[in-house]
């Protein structure tokens, strides 16, 4: 399986490369969810939302790599983009959206930037495993 990293279509394998994976799942209750008087717990589930932490690190290009950067920022607006990423052992695809991203400074050289990684928390919009 190659590795390959798209959102929107956009790809940027060539240039970024995937450094880790975080899988992660959040069960989201109805309004009809809560404490009885007896204390017992009423839930009213909606769905099981699979997400990924998603951390990116600069394969060989530091104009790649903040083309990435730029393309998340512009893009966090969005109500959703298309993300497809594999890592050579497993991949993903889902619609999601994101609201914050982060990334780690690696050097600065002849006053340039080097980043070393980008770390993104995808959040699915739809759930994955329903009642």
């Amino acid at each position: 399986m190659p590795n390959y990293i798209r959102i929107n279509g956009q790809a940027f394998d060539v240039t970024v490369a995937i450094s880790a994976i975080e899988e992660n799942f959040n069960v989201l209750d109805g309004e009809n969810s809560g404490r009885t008087m007896t204390g017992r717990m009423v839930r009213d589930v909606i769905g099981t939302y699979i997400g990924h932490k998603v951390t990116f690190f600069n394969g060989n290009s530091n104009s790649g790599f903040d083309a990435l950067w730029n393309h998340l920022v512009a893009h966090s607006v969005d109500d959703s983009v298309m993300l497809e990423a594999a890592d050579g052992q497993s991949s993903i695809s889902y619609e999601a959206y994101y609201t914050s991203g982060a990334r780690k400074l690696r050097a600065v050289q002849d006053g340039v930037n080097c980043w070393d990684e980008i770390e993104v928390n995808f959040i699915p919009m739809d759930a994955r495993v329903k009642p």
